[in-house]
């Protein structure tokens, strides 16, 4: 039968039996029983039983027809119920009926995942219901009601099968957590993925102020503050271990080397507002992470009394690393990145090739416009891989020569993560290298009208020395004129900088910032020096001149510069290829966050 007879079968005689009772029902009461009326009746409730029983035959004609959905089959029963997620979510679908129960009891992949929210009794009957499988666990730490020992308390009988771990810890005494841990008897040989948060720091004496000691000042005191004896190492994390993420914490460089070392199949770690630091400026055998192919750095905040303290990177050797993701935004009027990370003995390079360089000017006040810090955005096929900000006094420590590598016997081969001591790049955080011998596009860029020449001074030079392949500099600035002269007045005769240049975009990006005649001559001049040394540019793109930019109606477009013209004149026509006019494309904007830290930081910090 198909739908559209369905419908004529079982609405409409329903629909005419409900007419026919919403006529009659009102009359019915009126109705006297009477021997003339008798007929009358009995015809009336005849047709109502005749179409009562119509309705109710297409009813049953349309339920042979449909399987009852409680006779799924279990294999199915159970996939369905695999898409509610498992443990508390499952019970509401569990309690439909006997067989639905039977399915989801006899079922033990429903109840493997323990979450946060779940009632401790609820806990303990779904890791009953478990029975064999894996655990997958969140659970929250109060540790003002005991500490870690509600945790061992729930999960103590079935701690050999848990396989994924996050704790989040709230109090302001959260450090004690880690001297719980370290004393809790829990040896955990399942677990593959472990992930800590704290929330709420405080001191012991529940204020920002310094006690008697202060409170990074001693190593005695610092050990029992960090994941020393107390994050999971060979007695808490199996060998088997493949994903590890530590989220806002200061740890404890050895501690954690040691940690990465005794975890030879990590595939991914995440690092998020956990600063590894020591006091120790003692070289360090370096740990190689064979297997690691994603590793997230995050840095925001510095923890109070710890700087110049991290050296991790100079520590590690990633062979097989393709998904590195570097941000490192600090407040540069408080903390410069050479405070923080100190010379080291050797680098470590994270990223494969870095195709594109966007330096953005972040920082505006009203009557100050070039004040602060710029952020370096390091991008591969348009995705950006590394954000970091930088004091533009600093600008240096950034371009910085090498590092010196350690004794090549530390490690047999070399290969990538590896630092020979002999080439250049920029210096993310002192052992973190950029290779930028593969950059062809280089992007000056800024919302606000900021004078560049005042962020790099003499420092021009070492910077364009280090980006020999780029071919295509984009400028969207207040004065482009400036870095441009800061480019001809950088160069050596015998060895020029960015050689590969043939493609130039000069936009302006709003304010007044005319470069009247001065701008045209250091055009001239830059462009002649290029054409006499036989690295010529090609070609210049540019805002409209103002006839095409008004269309006539004598309003220019808003990103057309008040000097295009100069680009127009004999002179410059003459050193070029070809002048393009058009707008300022997406490259002109801010880079994107890199696209995997978004969704870490939302999941794992405040």
């Amino acid at each position: 039968m198909s739908g559209h007879d369905d419908f004529f079968a079982t609405h409409l005689p329903a629909l005419r039996l409900s007419r026919a009772l919403a006529r009659e029902f009102p009359n019915t009461r009126a109705v006297c029983l009477n021997n003339s009326w008798n007929s009358v009746l009995a015809n009336e409730l005849s047709e109502v039983e005749t179409l009562l029983s119509d309705v109710l035959r297409g009813v049953s004609i349309l339920r042979s027809h449909l399987r009852p959905f409680n006779r799924l089959p279990p294999e199915l029963l159970a996939h369905i119920f695999a898409f509610l997620g498992g443990g508390a979510y499952v019970v509401p679908a569990s309690h439909v009926c006997q067989r639905w129960r039977d399915v989801a009891l006899g079922t033990p992949g429903l109840w493997t995942t323990i979450r946060q929210d779940d009632h401790f009794c609820a806990v303990q009957c779904f890791m009953e219901r478990s029975q064999c499988m894996k655990l997958d666990v969140s659970f929250p730490v109060y540790m003002q009601q005991e500490g870690i020992k509600g945790f061992q308390a729930a999960f103590a009988h079935h701690a050999l099968r848990i396989r994924r771990l996050h704790v989040d810890v709230n109090g302001d005494r959260v450090y004690d957590f880690y001297r719980s841990l370290a004393a809790c008897d829990l040896v955990m040989p399942a677990l593959e993925h472990f992930s800590i948060m704290m929330i709420e720091y405080g001191f012991p004496d529940d204020s920002r102020v310094d006690g008697p000691l202060n409170f990074f000042d001693e190593s005695e005191f610092l050990t029992e503050l960090t994941f020393k004896r107390a994050l999971p190492l060979q007695t808490h994390l199996s060998p088997s271990i493949r994903s590890l993420t530590l989220a806002d914490r200061v740890v404890d460089l050895d501690e954690l080397l040691h940690c990465l070392a005794a975890a030879p199949n990590l595939e991914f770690l995440a690092l998020l507002d956990s600063v590894p630091h020591t006091f120790d400026p003692r070289r360090r055998p370096v740990v190689k992470l064979d297997r690691l192919k994603e590793f997230h750095w995050f840095q925001g905040r510095v923890y109070d009394n710890v700087l110049g303290t991290v050296k991790l990177f100079e520590h590690l050797v990633l062979p097989r690393l393709d998904s590195p993701e570097f941000v490192l935004l600090l407040d540069p009027t408080k903390y410069a990145v050479e405070e923080l990370y100190m010379p080291c003995h050797r680098s470590t390079m994270l990223f494969h090739t870095i195709t594109e360089l966007c330096l953005e000017a972040t920082h505006y006040s009203a009557n100050k416009p070039a004040r602060n810090n710029i952020v370096f955005h390091g991008l591969h096929n348009h995705e950006t891989l590394f954000s970091v900000r930088v004091h533009r006094a600093a600008i240096e420590s950034v371009c910085g020569g090498t590092a010196p590598a350690v004794d090549g016997s530390c490690i047999d081969g070399g290969g990538w993560g590896w630092d020979d001591g002999t080439s250049d790049g920029l210096f993310l955080a002192s052992s973190v290298r950029v290779d930028l011998s593969h950059l062809t596009h280089l992007t000056l860029t800024s919302v606000f009208p900021y004078h560049w020449n005042r962020f790099f001074r003499g420092s021009w030079g070492g910077f364009f020395r280090r980006m020999p392949a780029v071919r295509v500099l984009r400028l969207y600035v207040l004065r482009p004129v400036d870095i441009i002269t800061a480019l001809a007045s950088a160069d050596d005769a015998t060895a020029p900088h960015l050689p590969a240049l043939r493609v130039l975009h000069l936009f302006r990006c709003g304010g007044s910032g005319n470069d009247g005649a001065n701008g045209e001559k250091a055009l001239l001049r830059f462009l002649k020096r290029r054409a006499d040394l036989g690295i010529p540019i090609e070609s210049i793109v540019c805002s409209a001149p103002p006839d095409d930019a008004d269309a006539g109606n004598g309003n220019r477009g808003p990103d057309a510069d008040t000097d295009t013209d100069a680009l127009l004149t004999p002179g410059v026509l003459s050193l070029v290829d070809s002048v393009e006019f058009g707008h300022p494309g997406k490259w002109a904007d801010p880079p994107a966050f890199p696209r995997r830290m978004g969704a870490l930081l939302e999941e794992h910090l405040n």
